[in-house]
Formats: structure tokens, sequence, C-alpha cells
């Protein structure tokens, strides 16, 4: 059994870990334009208080209503000047908003956060995999 704990342990690091959730430095660097298969794309977020509830409208976009590259909503992160509030977006329902456009709502308990200036990121993950964030540029709590 001795010799089995070391072969065990080198087993589970090799099998990777969930990906680590980004830092606050990360989401505020993340960029406000994706080029993304040629196409550019955009965020707006719409976030609101309403009592216990904070809720989020988000809006994928891209110029002339191009094409919108295959691209799944994944996460939502919120910074504030107190910390960082997040959700994971899982099965939230993403609607077309035209042929260029995709919006989804998200909701999630309020947590302390208040009306003001704040910085809304989501992350996204292409149809190969890959993960990305995207920044809207100015937002404000309502």
């Amino acid at each position: 059994m001795k010799r089995l704990f070391p072969l065990l342990c080198a087993l589970l690091v090799a099998c990777g870990s969930l990906p680590a959730a980004p830092t606050t430095g990360q989401l505020l660097g993340a960029p406000t334009t994706l080029n993304m298969t040629g196409r550019a794309l955009t965020a707006q977020a719409a976030p609101r208080v309403e009592g216990d509830v904070f809720r989020v409208r988000l809006t994928l976009q891209t110029p002339r209503a191009q094409r919108l590259p295959p691209v799944r909503v994944t996460d939502l992160y919120v910074v504030t000047r107190d910390g960082v509030w997040s959700t994971p977006v899982g099965k939230a329902a993403a609607q077309g908003c035209g042929q260029g456009c995709l919006t989804t709502q998200v909701a999630g308990p309020a947590r302390g956060l208040q009306r003001g200036a704040v910085q809304v990121v989501v992350g996204l993950r292409d149809a190969q995999g890959r993960s990305y964030l995207l920044r809207d540029q100015t937002v404000s709590v309502r």
C-alpha cells in the first residue's frame, strides 16, 4: 500500500484540476472587443438590483449584423469596489436578437451589491472549447 500512494498522487496530478476563477486583475484587463473568426464581438450589460436579487441582461453583438461566431456564455463576473460577484450562466436561455446579436438574462442573490459603477465581464467558450473573457466598457448598476 505504501508503494501505491506515490503512484496514486502522481495520477491525480496528471489528471489536471478544475480551471481556476480569474483574478480581479484578469477581469479588469479583459478586452472590450474580441476578434473571433474575423468578426469583432462586443458585450453590453444592463445590471440592476431588485431587492435581494441581482439581474443582468447581457447582449453580445457584432458590427453591421455580421453572423455571431459560435460561442457559448459560461460565466458572468461583476467587479465592484468591494470585490467580485460571479455566477455560472449554465443553461440560461440565450435568445437571438437579430443576425449579429445574442442576449441572455442572469439572476442571482444580490449579496450586498449596491447601485453604482461596476465592470461586467462575461466568460465565453468557443466551438473548440477555448475560453475567453470579454468586458463591457462602462456599466452602472440601476
